[in-house]
């Protein structure tokens, strides 16, 4: 076989295959073309894309523009107005900085370039697959319009990759919703085919959030709320879903950093560990984090798209993020109802939903400080079954909280007296809560004294090979056996989760994360040993029970149900009709 000497590539061939890692498809373009919009301080900008924006994007901002003299520098290799020194690298403040994008459009589209400045008339000009043609007068009233045509059209291999019109339109549009998110003060338009497909005026960071959810019926606005924390150098902001509202997957754990959307693990984990404590195993919130850092502290000159950053400060903001998320879920959410059921009302009307109780403690904490829960005493495994004979009343004493215990209401609920309410507790889904919080805190390995082989599916048993000793770190050993052939052969210490039980969630779980698996066990293991309906529970019992649900931060079951309801004294007066 001859072999081919090494050569320089012609201009155009190495024009193309750059342009391959910055732009490959419609919404790469759409992306890079409104990182330029709004860094020429546009207050609103459209994008119009023609099936998909494979035939034709147009991108239309009121910035302000690209003087004439710079229209033809606009598609050369690293030509930018953002950059002159390495030194600028360290204080860089805007979306596009590398000169990289219109160079890439130019290679593989047909792109025009209209713009006008302040006091100028305005030009254009016509980059033809990465032939520059002539700079000629005429343009927009003010700000910039950017027209790609036929993308990819002489390079065949690569549009074979583009899906149909519909499906790269909805990417655009994802990649217009991401640009749209950091910006609020602004406005975006989308139209497809001469349809509109997004409408984004300008309005409040959080009224953004909403307006890009209000397809999602279960947000409301009173389920949102914001966050925010400041340090010498970074700032956090959230807007948020409550512990109310959750999905099963992280699909809209959104990260931002200096007004760019990231893939970053560790701070999407940092906003799974924040809302832990709140939400049942596998749910995850809604939640927009946009970070704000010194650029000396961040590279994002990592990837093309950018879409990975470098922080010196990671660790720092990781934890900073998680305490500012149990912060804020930690205030009171849940108002006092204004309204109360007249007798005629009671009657009339099926039963009141009454107060779901979000936080016990919120008011009792602002007066006496934070109640620590007591998370690592190990519970009675079981409680107690019937007692024939009653005790007497009992009055409990719990980090300085009083309440009386008035007993059991058909057999499925605990009644509680306490600061002038009436506290009716689930006592299955409360017993449920408290073992599976005790059971994230225990630690080692039991083994079984007989193996338990299974099988698993193909893609369940490549899972398995990457992440078995993810499983021993959580007290889970299993070992391959063979092809598709695996062995259980120890369990945590006190699980009551059967072994065949732990076998049909690994052969069941269709990968991820593998906590999200552990957090599965844990909650079926709870479910399963806690008191059930119509148990009847000992005084003592109950009121052990009682202590730890009081000195829970959020009395979710793992499951995600709330399980205390709060009757106060003026409801039940006013109910009654009675004078308060």
């Amino acid at each position: 076989m001859k072999q081919n000497n090494i050569k320089i590539l012609e201009p155009l061939v190495a024009q193309r295959i750059a342009a391959g890692e910055v732009i490959d498809r419609p919404a790469s373009i759409v992306r890079e073309l409104v990182d330029n919009a709004i860094d020429a301080g546009s207050n609103t900008i459209s994008v119009e894309l023609i099936d998909g924006g494979i035939e034709r994007i147009r991108v239309v901002d009121d910035g302000c523009g690209i003087p004439q003299e710079d229209l033809a520098l606009t598609a050369h290799s690293h030509a930018t107005s953002k950059v002159s020194e390495i030194e600028d690298l360290e204080s860089l403040s805007t979306l596009g900085f590398r000169g990289e994008a219109l160079y890439s459009i130019a290679a593989g589209a047909v792109l025009t370039i209209q713009s006008t400045t302040k006091g100028e008339m305005g030009s254009h000009i016509t980059f033809d697959n990465g032939k520059r043609g002539e700079v000629i007068p005429g343009g927009p009233s003010k700000g910039t319009v950017v027209e790609v045509k036929d993308l990819f059209a002489h390079i065949p291999a690569r549009r074979l990759f583009l899906k149909t019109g519909a499906s790269e339109a909805r990417m655009a549009k994802l990649a217009l919703i991401e640009k749209a998110l950091p910006f609020p003060n602004l406005s975006f338009y989308m139209s497809h085919n001469g349809s509109p497909t997004l409408e984004l005026p300008q309005t409040t960071p959080k009224n953004r959030v909403l307006d890009i959810l209000k397809t999602h019926k279960e947000i409301i606005a009173s389920c949102v709320i914001e966050m925010s924390y400041s340090a010498a150098s970074f700032s956090l902001y959230a807007v948020a879903t409550n512990a109310e509202v959750y999905r099963n997957d992280r699909k809209y754990i959104n990260i931002f950093v200096n007004n760019r959307i990231i893939d970053e693990y560790a701070l999407t984990q940092a906003v799974t560990y924040g809302y832990d404590p709140f939400l049942p195993g596998g749910a995850y919130p809604y939640c927009y984090l946009f970070i704000t850092v010194d650029p000396k502290l961040v590279d994002f000159n990592i990837h093309p798209a950018k879409r990975e950053v470098k922080l010196r400060n990671k660790a720092e903001i990781h934890h900073s993020v998680v305490s500012m998320i149990k912060q804020f879920l930690n205030l009171p959410t849940v108002q006092k109802t204004e309204h109360y059921a007249s007798s005629k009302e009671l009657f009339d009307q099926s039963p009141r939903n009454y107060q779901i109780v979000s936080n016990f403690h919120s008011s009792y904490r602002k007066e006496k400080g934070e109640v620590e829960p007591d998370w690592f005493n190990r519970a009675k495994q079981v409680l107690q079954k019937q007692q024939d004979e009653k005790k007497e009343e009992s009055i409990s004493i719990v980090h300085d909280i009083e309440f009386k215990y008035l007993g059991q209401l058909f057999s499925l609920f605990l009644l509680v007296e306490k600061d002038s309410s009436l506290f009716l507790i689930d006592q299955h889904a409360a017993h449920e809560r408290i073992l599976y919080d005790e059971l994230k805190t225990v630690k080692g390995s039991q083994p079984l004294m007989i193996e338990l082989d299974f099988e698993v599916e193909r893609s369940i048993d490549t899972f398995l090979l990457e992440n078995s000793e993810w499983y021993k770190e959580f007290g889970i050993t299993i070992i391959r056996k063979g092809d598709l052939q695996w062995a259980l052969t120890s369990i945590v210490p006190h699980y009551k989760l059967v072994e065949e039980d732990i076998i049909r969630s690994i052969q069941g779980y269709s990968g991820g994360n593998i906590e999200e698996l552990h957090k599965m066990l844990y909650a079926n293991t709870a479910c399963k040993a806690a008191i059930k309906d119509g148990d009847i529970i000992d005084d003592d019992s109950a009121i052990a029970l009682i202590k730890k649900v009081f000195a829970l931060t959020y009395p979710v079951c793992p499951h995600g149900r709330n399980f205390v309801v709060e009757i106060t004294r003026d409801q039940l007066f006013n109910t009654v009709g009675r004078i308060v």
